[in-house]
């Protein structure tokens, strides 16, 4: 990656910052563990499904990856013509990102704060983040940065795990019995989201909703659940009850 996308930017380091960051640290060597447990299959399969619906028809140009995680969201972004900044909090994180893709030369791996990117105005063409709005510490700052880094008419793709559904009950009841990453986390109505969207720079937003079964749904129902999401999806009520929601949001400011 050239130079002449960087800007050098303090850091804030809250204490919330810095244990988020911990937290996901700690996770990264067993995080993708969980998506070959039957329910995280089927998480994935349907996750997936919903960000291909909304993705560019053609991913071209600079991409910026906010909270990359684990790195499963190169099988979705990765094209010839098109340069990926994989962004994180967590080193921990960077580092398994790190040894799953070496070899990909299109992939730059940035150490950094999603509510202070380090890059200069209007560097990406397309931004991808899944599952960070809900962990930050101000969400409006977190997407004001998105758009200050994001191009003209670029867009956004951002999935949030949401509320009011039974996934967010149980994250919230599981963090209270027993600490952990979801103990930092806030889950926004699809409303919630829209509504910041617009506040801070986006228009044209669209969105579909994903993962209708609950977690404790048997592992033989799990194949037909999959089947009916593709019926609940983009159904105008029913989205926005899913447990993900993917928005699509363009840069027109």
């Amino acid at each position: 990656m050239s130079d002449d996308f960087l800007l050098t930017k303090p850091i804030t380091n809250s204490k919330h910052k810095q244990a988020v960051s911990d937290a996901f640290g700690a996770l990264a060597p067993f995080y993708d563990a969980w998506y070959q447990t039957p329910v995280g299959k089927y998480v994935w399969a349907v996750e997936s499904a919903t960000i291909k619906a909304l993705l560019p028809s053609r991913l071209q140009g600079v991409i910026f990856d906010i909270g990359i995680g684990t790195g499963m969201s190169l099988a979705l972004l990765s094209s010839e013509s098109s340069q990926i900044v994989g962004i994180d909090v967590a080193w921990e994180m960077l580092g398994v990102v790190y040894q799953k893709s070496r070899q990909l030369t299109s992939l730059h791996l940035v150490l950094a704060d999603g509510e202070e990117l380090p890059f200069r105005e209007e560097v990406a063409d397309f931004t991808f983040s899944m599952t960070v709005l809900e962990f930050v510490s101000n969400a409006n700052q977190f997407l004001r940065e998105i758009c200050r880094s994001l191009s003209t008419n670029g867009w956004l793709l951002l999935g949030v795990l949401s509320s009011p559904n039974l996934w967010a009950s149980e994250r919230r009841i599981r963090s209270f019995v027993k600490p952990d990453v979801f103990r930092f986390a806030w889950f926004p109505s699809a409303w919630q989201v829209a509504r910041a969207l617009y506040q801070n720079g986006f228009f044209q937003i669209q969105y579909r909703g994903a993962v209708y079964a609950p977690s404790f749904t048997p592992s033989r129902l799990l194949e037909s659940c999959a089947i009916i999401e593709k019926k609940l999806s983009n159904r105008w009520l029913l989205r926005a009850l899913g447990a993900f929601l993917v928005m699509r949001a363009q840069k027109v400011i």
